[in-house]
């Protein structure tokens, strides 16, 4: 248990939280952005692969050379897709960390609220009991 709390102090010592609340609009927007623009390159890939499959650069050269020439560029084309398939993956787990990062921020806006609406309830009992304390001793 004593190594949570370090954590957890680590990180409120380490991370510059408000900095991250100011930016989180930001951060959401970045990654909205980064998700559809990858998202739309992946739906444009598979139009673009089948045009570019069919010419391969090494036609003057033997047979042999040939298919494996096509074999390689297969082997180049299933890299791709599965680079860009991660990347859209990643692209749609950091759209939902800045999901929960602005959720995050909001309720930390209302504790915060919270927060001072008891400091000053909390103030205001400080004073009648005050009131009651120097009236009691009055008496």
């Amino acid at each position: 248990m004593a190594d949570k709390g370090k954590i957890w102090e680590l990180l409120g010592r380490s991370v510059r939280w408000e900095e991250v609340v100011r930016h989180a609009p930001k951060i959401v927007e970045a990654a909205r952005v980064l998700y559809e623009t990858n998202r739309q390159r992946q739906q444009r890939s598979p139009d673009s692969t089948g045009s570019s499959a069919g010419s391969s650069p090494g036609s003057s050269a033997g047979p042999d050379s040939t298919a494996g020439l096509k074999t390689r560029l297969a082997d180049l084309e299933f890299q791709i897709g599965r680079l860009q398939e991660n990347e859209t993956r990643q692209a749609a787990l950091v759209t939902d960390m800045a999901k929960q990062l602005e959720a995050l921020t909001q309720s930390v806006d209302a504790l915060a609220a919270r927060m001072q609406l008891l400091l000053w309830l909390g103030g205001g009992a400080l004073v009648v009991g005050l009131v009651a304390l120097v009236l009691s001793l009055i008496r």
